[in-house]
């Protein structure tokens, strides 16, 4: 038997399985046979291990098997017997297996020196063959062998000649070559073996995949491109004669993972070429074999490309999307796309689509077969033919164009959906990328289609439209891949969204905010609640209450059109955000107003019979036009105009039914300038109360015009234009000297009321009152000048009489005036604190002066605090100033004035007195502009009339046949003859973006050349630049401010802040907004300047020194740039802060924050945080923010207190407890009924105490000790007599913990009898109270002192 191979590739002879019995043992081999056996062994194959293994398993088994059916039948001797020899023959095959083992690891000596020995044998049998042969030789073969005679004659050529002219030809011919042929010969030749090819190939068969051949110098080159190329020729004219190849080049080329190489190695075209000849040899059609064997050759490998590229592919860039169905190499690839179950949803008709590509079997010329699964549409016949074709030999190209093929087929699918709902739709299906475009609302630019495209990779439907949120998206394109049916009320949905959309971009430019719903708290019982979902809430930003409704309905038979209708809303006013709205009047557009949009763009009436209904789509397709863009056709004019008129018109609705309500008659809205600007004229204007009959006469009389306009970039600004004639007085000023007055009233409405509401007819009336009793008094000083001597007339003059004002100018130069405007400024000035104060600053020598009043001109004055920060006030007319930061240049915000720094906060602070009139006008300086809609005076009627409340009783009877206006008398033929034009009234066309054909061109108020009909025409500047003090070099100081009569602020306490005025409103952080000047009325300014209580504070806690609200400011400003500079020298950590006019800052025990309060500005407020918030209480940290804002950083403003406040934040936490105790015992005196004494917590050295340092310095010291004063005052004293207070320098040994008082030494006329018992009492507590460790005893030592403490009767100190 053979020996049996190991797993470590071993052979082990065959041991104990050999024909003998199961206890029979193996023969010892014969003696001189162990070379025989180990040539048999390394000859034979021998077994494995294992199967020898199971061989002796299953032999056990076996007989195992065996005894089981014998044993039962035997005797219980017999039994044990054959058992125990089952287990002794079973042991001995398995000792002998592991004998045979244990051999095994040493066979390898045992095999090597076999080997050697048989080596040597066979050695030893070659060196004994080759003897006996020589001696057979020597015996038999060379006895008769003779030397043939010696050439001599070759020798003598050799040795004369040096030539061999006798060699042998036969040795000549092998040896020597033959002479060269010439070139001639050589073409010759080519030529002829050139005609033997081509007769070679004409008497062939020749396979047609052949045809491309070149026969040129004795070749003939073949060529199937993308295979092969091969070259050959022949060696005779004998037709036997075989083909031989000569080249050959693999033309198969992996242009997209081959990198440039060649994919068929030198070694491989070797073995091919020697192939293909040994066939061109043997075989009877030696061509016909030749393709045969390369094409299929070149299949195979085609096929190999295609696989490494498609697994490139999955590596790369498609991942599972393609996956490799079945390749068989040499025969075909199978690929398969779309795959629902990887993709998770539906593709398809068909779960999977497999593209195959393969050779075909029975015809292996062809060459490589594509194969579709399911087979492509015949849609497409381009598509479908670039599918079927694999000679580009890129695998990502062929299954691009099938899914291009099976993209297509999709989009036909969703086409014919949609042209079954829709016959007549219009979309259209891209081939360079399959995409289907739908328009959704028609004309529909290509902005606004839905395009619908096919992902090549999964097949999967994917959507875009410009604008639709991605989650809309997300949700169409799950619906319509799972069932593409649902593209239906999709569409539908987004015909009404781009409706919105349309509307949305139509009126952008306009002064708007567009909603989908409104909240309204009776939406369900009012009409509106019964129109349809798809609905568009326009709101007018200038007028909040006032709403244009856009319902979007679709038209019957035209799914791709809407009908729009448009209604006008009115809701409440509402006092605070989030209080609910309600809806009052809800009223539809009437059909012929939207005849004015193309009536004004032609400039005639429109046909019957091309009258636009309200229903039709305001964007008619153009067929006879290019298409341009979608934007252009989608601009929904109607709606513009709309809003646009609604925007301009809608104040003087308003206007004009309040004037109705409170029976004062006019003529209605009028349109002027060519139909660009509306006003409202009064006829007459109701007499005032207090004025005498005669008066009111002669003022009606003067008065020829009183019109009503609006002027400003934000439409809430009134204009009242009076005209006067007659005047009593003529001023020196050249203004005044023509035959008529112009005087103009302006008047803000603020953004929660309604624009042209009751409050600007109140204005209007209040100051029409004002100017009838002036000019009362004007009627009675004119009617005395006659009487006054002439010397007296000679002393004075009228300087300026304007029916608003009256200056009356005396003296030799006549320069002095009667200022009324500054009288009351001046009182508040003269009220601040001028004296100069000694301890402000770390110099406790030098003396600031509080207040500096440094007068400018008749009305402006600077005031300089502290010679840090200054302020302008610029006193106006009609009892308002303007103040602004004066520590900015007036020609150059960014430029400081030397010596002065900004006050942070400064605009913040003054807003909060400022009036609400005022600050109406300047929370609407940012609102954007407002567009006037250029319609006709019939549209006004018209829209007027549908808001006119019921008629009521009215003061002059009407016109038969009029519209609600009064009968209109013509003005005097003079006013209109001698009064020119305002310019700032004028109004001229801006250039926009818009159509200038368009009805809706924005138009800004600006210089223009034209004349008003009917409307009264000045001469000179503005109306603005009329006002006294209103500067073109400050344009905040133009704002229009109301009569300080007037004022919610007139009559108020100067003690005690308004309670009317609106809340501080924040302002962006700009460092130059303070020089912007801010409007404040006298009373507020008193309110500003006069000395009172700090606001906020128990009266208990706010101190002694009263300060006004201005020094309470500007000194918690000093205040925080101290802070700032002692947090950078102190060992106090700064932290950084974000927000502005805030300072941060750490110690090792607490996080702090100090900013001005936000109520009022005017205190600055700590705010602690501890780290470990065990060891404080509340109250404690409440305690120490409170200390802080009334007596650190409160008036008069030291800064040394702060230097000493920071010292003792410092101090450890048991110390600074302690402290705080005392600072409450400060603050709340009350508290501690049974204590004899107050005390007080001295920041700084007061002048009484010891002289160890200035007076004014800080008075805490905090080193390895700490020393700090405290003032303790008598609570009992007589009542005539003032308190007993004493100065008690404490020092704090922080290592032994004991409180005594510090040993200073006294002025000489000082009394000692108090600071002895002080220091005996603090000595008797520490021998009495022994300091525990880690506890502070100031706290109690102070306790203790303050309620033992007991002077002696009538003993001061």
């Amino acid at each position: 038997m053979a020996p049996v191979q190991l797993e470590n590739h071993q052979l082990v002879p065959p041991g104990g399985s050999g024909s003998g019995g199961p206890a029979s043992a193996p023969a010892p081999p014969p003696p001189g046979a162990a070379v025989a056996a180990a040539a048999a062994a390394a000859a034979s194959p021998g077994y494995r291990l294992s199967t020898l293994i199971e061989f002796l398993l299953h032999r056990a088994y076996s007989e195992l098997l065996v005894l089981t059916d014998l044993l039962p039948r035997k005797s219980d001797v017999e039994r044990k017997i054959e058992i125990v020899q089952f287990a002794s023959r079973t042991r001995q095959l398995f000792v002998r297996l592991l004998a045979l083992v244990k051999w095994a690891n040493n066979a390898g000596k045992v095999e090597k020196c076999a080997m050697i020995s048989s080596f040597l044998d066979q050695q030893a049998i070659l060196f004994v063959d080759t003897a006996d042969r020589l001696a057979s030789l020597a015996r038999d073969a060379l006895v008769h062998a003779r030397l043939p005679s010696f050439a001599i004659p070759y020798a003598i050529d050799v040795l004369t000649t040096g030539s061999y002219p006798r060699l042998p030809t036969c040795i000549r011919d092998k040896i020597i070559p033959p002479d060269p042929i010439t070139k001639i010969e050589k073409q010759a030749t080519l030529h002829q073996l050139n005609q033997i090819l081509r007769h070679r190939l004409v008497t062939t068969d020749l396979p047609p995949q052949l045809a491309n051949l070149t026969v040129a110098n004795g070749r003939v080159k073949f060529r199937v491109e993308g295979e092969f190329e091969a070259t050959l020729t022949v060696m005779g004219d004998d037709p036997d004669v075989p083909w031989r190849l000569l080249k050959l080049e693999i033309l198969v080329e992996d242009k997209e993972t081959g990198d440039g190489r060649a994919l068929v190695h030198s070694m491989q075209i070797n073995f091919i070429h020697q192939l293909v000849q040994s066939r061109l040899f043997a075989d009877e059609k030696p061509l016909q074999d030749m393709y045969n064997c390369l094409h299929s050759f070149c299949l195979s490998l085609q096929l190999e490309v295609l696989h490494s590229q498609t697994l490139m592919l999955i590596r790369e860039r498609w991942g599972d999307l393609v996956q490799v169905e079945r390749y068989h190499a040499g025969k075909c690839l199978s690929l398969s796309v779309w795959n629902q179950q990887v993709l998770g949803r539906k593709t398809g008709t068909a779960s999977v689509h497999k593209v195959t590509i393969k050779i075909d079997e029975n015809d292996a010329s062809k060459p490589l077969q594509i194969f579709h699964d399911p087979p492509l549409p015949a849609s497409d016949s381009k598509l479908v033919e670039r599918a079927m074709k694999i000679d580009h030999l890129s695998i990502e190209k062929l299954l691009i164009d099938s899914v291009h093929a099976r993209a297509h087929q999709k989009l036909q699918e969703l086409k014919a959906i949609l042209r079954g709902v829709n016959a007549n739709e219009n979309s259209s299906i891209e081939t360079a990328l399959p995409a289907l475009v739908v328009p959704i609302l028609e004309p529909c630019g290509n902005s606004e289609c839905l395009h619908i495209f096919v992902d090549l990779h999964s097949g999967m439907f994917q959507l875009m439209l410009y604008g639709l949120d991605q989650a809309t998206l997300d949700d169409m394109e799950k619906s319509v891949n799972d069932d593409m049916k649902r593209i239906i009320p999709w569409i539908q949905q987004l015909k009404f969204w781009l409706g919105q959309q349309r509307c949305k971009q139509s009126i952008k430019h306009l002064p708007t905010i567009t909603s989908e719903t409104l909240q309204l708290s009776n939406y369900s019982t009012h009409p509106i609640g019964s129109l349809s979902k798809n609905k568009l809430f326009v709101r007018l930003t200038r007028l909040p209450q006032y709403y244009i409704v856009v319902e979007m309905l679709e038209v019957p038979n035209k799914p791709t059109q809407l009908s729009y209708k448009y209604y006008f809303l009115s809701v409440n006013a509402v006092d605070r955000e989030d209080s609910p709205l309600m809806a009052l009047l809800l009223q539809q557009f009437k059909e012929n107003l939207q005849e004015s949009v193309y009536r004004t763009k032609n400039g005639k009436q429109p046909r019957t019979s091309t009258k636009r209904k309200l229903s039709d789509d305001v964007c008619p397709v153009e067929p006879k036009k290019t298409k341009r863009s979608g934007e252009m056709r989608a601009f929904n004019k109607v709606l513009a105009h709309f809003v646009a008129m609604c925007d301009t018109n809608m104040p003087f609705v308003g206007l004009r039914l309040e004037l109705s309500n409170l029976e004062i008659p006019h003529q209605g809205v009028q349109m002027e300038g060519d139909g660009f600007s509306h006003a409202i004229r009064l006829l007459k204007i109701p007499p005032c109360k207090g004025v005498n009959e005669e008066t009111q006469k002669a003022l009606d009389r003067s008065l020829l015009d009183c019109t009503f306009r609006l002027q400003g970039r934000n439409n809430r600004t009134w204009v009242a234009e009076l005209v006067f004639a007659n005047c009593p007085l003529n001023g020196t000023s050249t203004r005044e000297q023509g035959p008529s007055r112009h005087v103009y009233l302006t008047y803000e409405n603020l953004l929660s009321e309604p624009v042209g509401g009751r409050k600007v007819v109140e204005m209007f009336l209040n100051d029409w009152n004002s100017i009838a009793r002036l000019y009362e008094c004007v009627l009675e000083f004119a009617r005395s000048l006659p009487d006054i001597p002439t010397h007296l007339n000679i002393f004075s003059e009228v300087r300026v009489y304007n029916y608003r004002k009256l200056i009356l100018c005396y003296g030799t130069t006549k320069g002095s005036s009667v200022l009324f405007d500054t009288q009351a400024p001046l009182n508040a000035i003269n009220k601040l604190p001028t004296v100069p104060m000694l301890g402000l600053t770390q110099r406790t020598n030098t003396a600031y002066q509080c207040f500096s009043i440094l007068p400018q001109s008749s009305t402006h004055i600077r005031l300089a605090f502290r010679n840090m920060y200054c302020i302008d006030i610029y006193c106006r007319s009609r009892g308002v100033v303007a103040i602004r930061d004066g520590a900015y240049s007036l020609f150059d915000n960014s430029k400081l004035v030397e010596g002065f720094y900004p006050a942070p906060g400064l605009k913040t602070f003054l807003n909060m007195f400022v009036d609400s009139n005022q600050d109406a006008r300047r929370r609407s300086v940012n609102e954007d502009d407002n567009p006037p809609s250029p319609i006709g005076g019939d549209m006004m009627d018209s829209l007027i009339s549908q808001l006119q409340p019921p008629p009521q009783q009215q003061p002059f009877p009407k016109q038969p046949g009029s519209s609600g206006a009064y009968p209109l008398t013509s003005p005097p033929t003079s006013y209109h003859s001698t009064v020119n034009q305002s310019p700032s009234m004028m109004h001229t066309q801006s250039p926009g973006t818009l159509d200038p054909s368009s009805p809706y061109t924005m138009v800004s108020p600006s210089g223009r050349g034209g004349n008003w009909p009917g409307s009264p025409q000045v001469s000179g500047p503005s109306p603005a630049t009329r006002m006294p003090g209103m500067s073109p070099a400050n344009p905040s100081l133009h704002s229009p401010v109301p009569d300080a009569s007037h004022s919610p602020r007139a009559g108020t306490s100067s003690q005690t802040m308004p309670t009317n005025m609106p809340p501080p409103r924040k302002l962006p952080q700009r460092s130059w907004a303070a020089s912007i000047p801010t409007i404040l009325t006298h009373s507020a300014l008193n309110i500003l300047l006069l000395p009172s209580p700090t606001p906020g504070l128990v009266p208990g806690l706010a101190g002694s020194y009263l300060c006004s609200p201005l020094e309470r400011f500007l000194g918690s400003v000093i205040m925080r740039r101290h802070l700032q500079r002692i947090i950078q020298q102190e060992t106090l950590q700064l932290i950084n802060s974000n927000e502005p006019g805030v300072i941060m800052f750490k110690t090792d025990a607490l996080k702090c924050r100090v900013a001005l309060s936000p109520k009022t500005n005017q205190t600055l407020q700590l705010k602690v945080t501890p780290e470990n918030a065990g060891q404080w209480k509340p109250d404690e940290l409440q305690v120490l923010e409170k200390f802080f804002e009334t007596r650190v950083a409160g008036p008069p403003f030291k800064a040394n207190t702060l230097i000493a406040f920071t010292k003792l934040l410092g101090a450890p936490t048991h110390i600074l407890r302690d402290c705080v105790h005392i600072m409450k015992l400060e603050l709340f005196p009350d508290q501690a009924t049974q204590l004899k004494w107050n005390v007080q917590f001295c920041l700084t050295i007061p002048p009484s105490a010891p002289p160890i340092a200035p007076p004014g310095t800080p008075a805490v010291v905090l080193k390895s000790k700490m020393l700090f004063f405290l003032q303790l005052t008598q609570k009992t004293s007589v009542p005539p007599q003032e308190p007993v207070s004493i100065i008690v320098p404490i020092i704090y040994d922080m290592a032994s913990g004991t409180t005594q008082q510090a040993d200073i030494p006294r002025q000489q006329n000082s009394s000692v009898a108090a600071p002895m018992m002080v220091s005996n009492i603090l000595k008797r507590f520490a021998e009495m109270n022994p300091p525990r460790q880690g506890e502070c005893t100031i706290f109690a030592a102070v306790r203790d002192l303050m309620a033992n403490l007991t002077l002696p009767p009538g003993g001061r100190p």
